[in-house]
């Protein structure tokens, strides 16, 4: 396996000189540096590039196509490890720079890059989201220590002046009007890609969040195979920046992936767009798919103006209470948008009926079939003496509100020895919350387990799934669980509510849901009838969502049209 061809993965560039690369990447380090290199090939058509790579620690994130990477001017580049020359593949544009291109040809100019690609030992440590410089953030971080739930009430309050856009249709970008006189881009102009080489592969334009543990990155992964197997070189762009644990997945084989790092949108001009032009060119872009990736919403009209008629879909899973999230996003560029793809009907009424998007373009389409299987699902009856497992799986993340289920088995724990609790996921508040879990002596108690142990292997011991979060979608682990045989009881958020019936609710209020959730875990503790009969009220509101197309079969049909 050579660096070029990882797992099929295409290189964009030819090495000249790799002498100096390390004997052993392993596979994600290998996709992170090709990614890396094919991004530079983009930018430099048929130059030749000195690469110098660099080490670093569990708290430095890669960096593969920020601006530091044409400048060296990062503090990640202190440990260089090796360089490399490599010479890009890609054909040149012949067409003249516009005016207002300076500043990004001039960034781009150089023959020397600088890249980061974290080793696979940094997986063993939480992400290092939650460092930050700011004082103020610092302070709001030793709240959170002290008293979690409080802080969840500080954010719910500065969270208010979000709302208004939840309620109300977003106004809709107006592209063109951005580069005439008085708009934001009235220095630039509107350049169109030119049209692709002659027998260029047939692609699909992908744009993810990051390649990380997540319900919408399983759907996003699924998705790009479905491209693979219809015949088509899925191109996968990714924008928040991370250790990417999951871009050695099978479903990326074959693919061409560009993990981008932050602010790769200041070397890029606007309405020429010097990446999305030489990718167009190269490739026969047949179709955009867009996963919660605000560079590529940036960028539709753009897209659609370059390829006309284009289709474009944008899945999307949750509105969040942070002024709408990635479906408010999707809104404001509808009119590039040809299919609003949306996996609950809460979020279709949503996008219908507040946001004004006509009906036919909004499909509501389910992840049935990712991870759970309808025909088969028995009642997880609980053995005599046996004591009840309450489980909450998902990320260490404050979405995810781990901090509401540890006070949730803190109220429990006090007057109830009879019940179990396991906490199963990873992420950047992991470690912090191992220390919660310490102050509140529940250390033994709460049994920890990380992502190398099997989901399915907490659902087989659980008897009731806890979901604490303060925001969601529909859970991917709500599906999973009742497939178990586990009844879930949930926050009133997002979608949840289309599966999870009333009683079985909880407000998103984190000392409210601190309280309520004790109670209803002890009731069905104590009631085994109930704690069956909540199952199969919740196995019935699935068979009923389900019984709708799922998304994979849904999207398979598309693409093979495309």
């Amino acid at each position: 396996m050579t660096l070029e061809t990882v797992l099929g993965q295409p290189a964009l560039f030819r090495l000249t000189r790799s002498d100096e690369l390390p004997a052993h990447l392993s596979v994600r380090e290998s996709r992170l540096l090709v990614g890396a290199l094919n991004f530079h090939a983009l930018m430099a058509p048929g130059r030749e590039l000195t690469v110098h790579g660099y080490g670093g620690g569990w708290d430095s994130l890669p960096r593969t196509t920020d601006d530091s990477t044409f400048n060296g001017l990062s503090r990640a580049y202190r440990s260089r490890e090796f360089t490399i020359v490599a010479t890009s593949l890609v054909p040149t544009d012949p067409r003249e720079p516009i005016v207002g291109e300076t500043r990004s040809l001039a960034l781009t100019a150089g023959s020397v890059r600088h890249v980061h690609i974290s080793r696979d030992a940094v997986l063993d440590f939480d992400p290092p989201r939650d460092i930050s410089p700011n004082p103020v953030r610092r302070v709001l971080r030793a709240i959170r220590a002290r008293t979690p739930l409080l802080y969840d009430e500080l954010r719910d309050v500065e969270l208010l002046r979000h709302r208004g856009a939840l309620r109300k249709p977003a106004p809709r970008r107006e592209y063109e009007a951005e580069f005439q006189p008085g708009g934001i881009h009235s220095d630039y102009e509107i350049v169109p890609a030119a049209p692709p080489a002659d027998l260029a592969p047939r692609a699909i334009l992908f744009g993810l969040h990051w390649f990380e543990l997540g319900g919408a990155e399983r759907w996003a992964f699924e998705s790009v195979r479905l491209a693979r197997e219809a015949g088509f070189l899925p191109i996968v762009l990714t924008n928040r920046e991370s250790h990417h644990p999951w871009v050695a997945r099978a479903e990326l084989d074959g693919a061409l992936i560009i993990p981008f790092s932050d602010s790769t949108s200041r070397s890029q001009t606007p309405g020429v767009e010097e990446l999305l032009s030489a990718l167009l060119q190269s490739f026969d872009v047949r179709g955009v798919v867009v996963h919660h990736n605000q560079w590529l919403y940036d960028r539709l009209h753009w897209i659609e103006r370059s390829r006309p008629g284009i289709p474009i879909v944008d899945s999307t899973h949750i509105v969040e209470y942070r002024g709408g999230g990635y479906p408010l996003s999707s809104a404001l560029v509808t009119e590039a948008i040809t299919t609003h793809h949306v996996i609950s009907p809460t979020l279709k009424r949503w996008l219908v009926e507040v946001q004004r998007i006509e009906a036919d373009k909004v499909i509501m389409a389910p992840l049935g079939g990712l991870t759970v299987d309808l025909k088969d699902a028995t009642f997880r009856s609980r053995a005599p003496g046996e004591p009840l497992v309450v489980a909450f799986i998902g990320r260490m993340a404050r979405q995810k509100a781990p901090e509401v289920f540890a006070a949730m088995a803190r109220r429990l724990h006090r007057t109830r020895r009879d019940i179990r609790f396991v906490m199963h996921g990873d992420g950047e508040m992991a470690a912090w919350v191992d220390d919660l879990l310490r102050s509140y002596g529940l250390e033994g108690v709460v049994a920890r387990r990380g992502s190398s142990i099997p989901v399915a292997d907490t659902l087989e011991e659980a008897h009731i799934l806890v979901v604490p979060s303060h925001n969601e979608g529909l859970t991917l682990t709500t599906l999973e669980a009742l497939a178990h045989g586990v009844p879930v009881i949930s926050t009133d958020v997002g979608a949840q509510a289309d599966i999870v019936p009333r009683r079985a609710l909880v407000p998103r209020n984190a000392h409210r849901a601190a309280r309520m959730l004790p109670r209803l875990v002890g009731r069905l503790a104590d009631d085994e009838e109930a704690r069956r009969q909540l199952w199969r009220d919740e196995r019935n509101a699935e068979k009923k969502l389900l019984s709708n197309e799922s998304a994979s079969e849904w999207f398979a049909k598309v693409v093979k049209s495309w």
